[in-house]
């Protein structure tokens, strides 16, 4: 995306008013009052681009917006350590004074080390090693991703167990990318959430986690839950993702299942995410809250460069959504969408 800019804050009443709305912000919007320091260049750098961080983009335009800060997007849409550091430097290198990224590997230190040096304010968002922030003295703004698993996996032998009756068969993991902190932390967690409602339940679901490119393209996520299908035929009783269940749903329309046959869901809800969820074929997700993540970080960014706060952790999400809590989840799905609209971010 490129960068957008806005007026500098600073400015009273009406012309305070023209500024934000020139930025993208509500004609209504009312002028922040205090100083919030010089205008500054916040930068986001996702560690793969995609749709995925649409809501946080918006919380973190937001924010910039009410302080007079610019924003931009850098990233690369393959993933890898490497493009991941390749553009971290170079946000640092075009002048970013606030950078909001993952710490998803070990691979990323030297890059924010390198940020730290030349003066840039560091924010670890969306998943982060803590052992490696504590290096930084930075806390992780994001998801709790083990507990988002234990849901994950609770759910998955729950809904196994109510829509085919059986109390063994096989639970399904794909693991959309393997190594990463946050989705090896949600892998885990769903291993241990089906193990405990074993335990509670008297079942015996097994877990076969693996890796499933379900955050790359659609095609071939397909045809790996088309070969997990056909393998296990009748034992398949869920089937989860860490993150994009799109590739699940559809290996199993391929294969002329019928809604609510099987199990399936994963972390996250995205608008199609919930689509598949009201029409039976998904029966959970989970709201990580984007948004709020995008708010907290790039407030957190402010906190650290104006006032010296150090970074804190903030869990955000860990709200389970099935088909009944869309009415509460759709509403605030469609005011983001149509605030990334407006200001030209999708």
């Amino acid at each position: 995306m490129g960068e957008q800019q806005n007026t500098r804050r600073g400015l009273l009443g009406g012309t305070a008013i023209a500024a934000l709305a020139a930025f993208g912000a509500p004609a209504t919007a009312k002028a922040a009052e205090g100083d919030w320091g010089r205008p500054r260049k916040c930068v986001w750098v996702p560690q793969a681009l995609g749709d995925w961080d649409t809501a946080m983009q918006v919380g973190i335009r937001e924010f910039c917006g009410m302080v007079g800060w610019s924003y931009q997007r850098l990233g690369n849409p393959d993933y890898s350590a490497e493009n991941h550091v390749e553009q971290v430097n170079n946000a640092i290198a075009g002048g970013a004074d606030v950078i909001i990224t993952e710490l998803e590997s070990p691979a990323l230190s030297a890059a924010f080390q390198r940020g730290i040096d030349a003066g840039v304010t560091m924010v670890i968002a969306d998943q982060g090693i803590e052992e490696e922030a504590k290096n930084f003295g930075l806390g992780i703004i994001g998801e709790d991703g083990f507990n988002a698993g234990i849901i994950n996996g609770t759910q998955a032998a729950t809904f196994a167990q109510k829509l085919t009756g059986k109390k063994d068969g096989v639970i399904v993991l794909g693991n959309g990318n393997p190594g990463s902190d946050l989705i090896e932390k949600r892998q885990a967690g769903s291993k241990l959430g089906i193990e405990n409602y074993n335990k509670a339940n008297g079942t015996n679901f097994t877990f076969d986690p693996y890796p499933d490119s379900e955050f790359g393209e659609l095609t071939e996520s397909v045809q790996k839950w088309t070969a997990k299908i056909d393998l296990y035929k009748d034992k398949l009783v869920a089937a989860i993702g860490t993150g994009n269940a799109i590739p699940i749903v559809k290996a199993f329309q391929e294969h002329g299942y019928k809604p609510g046959q099987i199990a399936i869901g994963s972390p996250d809800i995205p608008p199609a995410h919930q689509k598949a969820i009201a029409d039976g074929w998904m029966q959970w997700g989970e709201d990580q809250h984007f948004y709020l993540m995008g708010f907290y970080a790039a407030s957190s960014g402010w906190a650290k460069a104006e006032r010296l706060y150090s970074g804190p952790t903030i869990h955000t999400g860990g709200e389970l959504v099935r088909k009944e809590d869309l009415k509460a989840v759709g509403p605030r799905t469609d005011l983001w969408i149509s605030k990334a609209k407006s200001y030209g971010i999708m």
